[in-house]
């Protein structure tokens, strides 16, 4: 596993969840047993702004290795890390369907995880 592997997985799964929520909250907020905002107007942000989070994953997977480069890949690891952390609360605690999102979460934390402190890649 290398980080444009890593990247490449975090980005379809951005594109995938962020293209769902901006074009079908409504399947979101009935799966997550959210009462929807009129509009769903907070579904079609978090898509909107999740499509731009998988473009800047994308784009990135080419990259040379610098410092730029390792700040978007810590920048994803934060990122997916806090996220998984909320979807294990989420289904614990909230008894939400959550389970499916902790696993993708789990796999891509883990997966900028090895290749930031594991397995390093020269610069």
């Amino acid at each position: 596993m290398n980080s444009k592997s890593v990247l490449t997985v975090s980005a379809a799964a951005f594109g995938v969840f962020g293209t769902g929520w901006l074009l079908a909250p409504g399947v979101f907020y009935k799966y997550w047993g959210i009462v929807p905002d009129t509009g769903q107007y907070m579904g079609r942000r978090y898509g909107a702004f999740m499509l731009g989070v998988m473009v800047v994953s994308w784009l990135a997977r080419g990259a040379p290795n610098t410092a730029a480069r390792r700040a978007i890949l810590v920048g994803s690891l934060v990122g997916w890390a806090l996220t998984d952390a909320l979807s294990v609360y989420g289904a614990v605690a909230l008894h939400l369907n959550a389970w499916g999102a902790v696993a993708v979460e789990s796999a891509l934390a883990l997966g900028f995880f090895w290749v930031l402190f594991v397995r390093r890649e020269p610069a």
